[in-house]
């Protein structure tokens, strides 16, 4: 499975490597039926488009011509030229901007454009403008000398200004050798070890299948790359070899690299152990759920934001009326969804959700992780609720999530909330849904709410997706009592 030499290596196949090198060959050489399709796609998409729109329209046009005409704005140019030996390189620009400068076309130039979501300009960033800019030059026959990278912060566009400097094209050859050796190879390159990156690839349930299989250290919970990397330099090269190794001698070996890294030691081989016999494990036996268990009923919250405007959208609270112990019957829970339309509404907000917090004030409050008491308490505080509210109400919390970790090890690869529910036999009404996609759908209901019912049926969608979030906290909780 040679790389065919003519096929042209692009912008996307570029950001695919910097991320994963696996990921780029299984671009081009990997089963298409094998890949999902993500949300995570769609919303960079869509917040690319919003950022471009958001641009000076005064004067553009479409293609190498717009440049020609000396547009202030060219869209949709695709470029492409040897930047290395033997092999294409093909860049498709969305947008390049007009600057200063000399260009074939007269005393002006153009400069690469990119939209950016996270809160940090990365390596793919830079390489990304870096290949504009060397295919642009060829293009102008002037050399750009600065990118642009556009970021949507709460509906206002900052640009930042990137030198194109030598080094920083360097760097790109040297990385589109390296990408062009993976593609001639006939196997793909090994699995990374950050598997954080996974949760957000199309090709993730390709991998996790191999790494399972294959038993990666990379795939026992706690495990990142740098613990890898110290684990396989001890000798510790899979998950079995993890879990028969006693706890005192890694302990021992892994302190050689410092007191810090022997603390975990414990930890991780009782996880390896677990996952290995798929079997669950308890630890710290001495912590009792005493006030848990007495407690006459809950109220479980679950929150869906849009983290590039900081914006909490949808509150969501189930309550029920009598101890965790009875039976539950899901189909009869009622399910309260508060909806946020526009975030500097929260005073209206708040006093919906104070008005229910104060009318079950008996009621212990359960989440899962650490997300939305943070929310809750921050948006009384923006709404000038005193201190005592805020410590009594901080006080009714209880973190499943942090129960789980201090209480039990479990057969999965990650404690997060879908994860452990799977685990204990719960389902989502949609197996799809996930809360990238729940992101995607009020940005698609929300822009057109107004203007057709196009995407009328997302806010139920949305809403059903939260209620499970929250019915999946509680049958959590129902089995860490049932466990005592």
């Amino acid at each position: 499975m040679k790389c065919n030499k003519s096929k042209p290596i692009n912008d996307q196949l570029l950001g695919s490597w910097i991320r994963c090198r696996r990921k780029a060959w299984l671009e081009i050489y990997g089963d298409k039926q094998k890949k999902l399709w993500t949300a995570h796609s769609t919303l960079q998409l869509n917040h690319q488009n919003d950022c471009f729109n958001k641009l000076s329209q005064k004067s553009y046009g479409i293609g190498i011509k717009a440049c020609e005409e000396g547009k202030n704005i060219a869209y949709g140019i695709r470029l492409k030229y040897p930047l290395i030996k033997n092999r294409i390189i093909k860049v498709n620009l969305p947008i390049v901007k007009k600057t200063s400068g000399k260009s074939i076309w007269g005393n002006f130039s153009y400069q690469p454009l990119l939209a950016r979501q996270g809160k940090k300009v990365t390596r793919e960033h830079r390489l990304k403008l870096a290949m504009a800019g060397l295919l642009i030059n060829n293009l102008q026959k002037y050399q750009v000398q600065k990118g642009l990278i556009l970021h949507n912060a709460n509906n206002n566009i900052k640009i930042e200004k990137i030198k194109l400097t030598d080094n920083m094209n360097k760097e790109l050859i040297n990385s589109l050798l390296s990408l062009e050796r993976d593609l001639e190879s006939t196997n793909p390159p090994p699995i990374t070890s950050n598997r954080k990156k996974c949760t957000i690839c199309s090709w993730r349930k390709d991998c996790d299948a191999i790494a399972i299989k294959e038993g990666h250290l990379s795939e026992v919970s706690g495990i990142g790359p740098k613990r890898e990397l110290l684990l396989k330099q001890v000798g510790i090269k899979s998950i079995k070899e993890l879990s028969k190794i006693k706890h005192y001698k890694l302990k021992e070996e892994l302190e050689r690299f410092g007191p810090h890294h022997g603390d975990i030691s414990r930890q991780i081989i009782l996880q390896s152990q677990s996952q290995i016999t798929n079997e669950v494990i308890r630890i710290n036996p001495e912590i009792t759920l005493n006030n848990f268990k007495k407690a006459n009923g809950f109220l479980i919250y679950d929150i869906e934001s849009d983290p590039d405007i900081k914006h909490d959208f949808l509150h969501g609270f189930i309550r029920i009326k009598n101890n965790i112990y009875n039976e539950i019957d899901l189909k009869k829970i009622k399910y309260s969804p508060l909806l946020n339309l526009e975030k500097d509404s929260e005073s209206f907000l708040w006093k919906r959700i104070k008005r229910k917090l104060n009318y079950h004030k008996e009621l212990p409050i359960l989440h899962y992780g650490e997300t939305e008491p943070i929310s809750l308490l921050k948006l009384g505080l923006r709404q000038g609720e005193n201190s005592q509210e805020i410590d009594a109400l901080k006080k009714r919390f209880i973190d499943i999530h942090l129960l789980i970790r201090e209480c039990w090890c479990l057969p999965v690869r990650n404690y997060g909330l879908k994860s452990i529910a799977e685990f204990i036999g719960f389902q989502w009404s949609d197996s799809n849904a996930d809360g990238a996609r729940a992101l995607l759908w009020w940005r698609q209901w929300k822009k057109s709410r107004k203007l057709n019912n196009i995407y009328s049926k997302n806010l139920n969608s949305i809403f059903k997706y939260n209620q499970d979030d929250c019915l999946a906290t509680l049958m959590i909780a129902k089995w860490l009592i049932e466990q005592e």
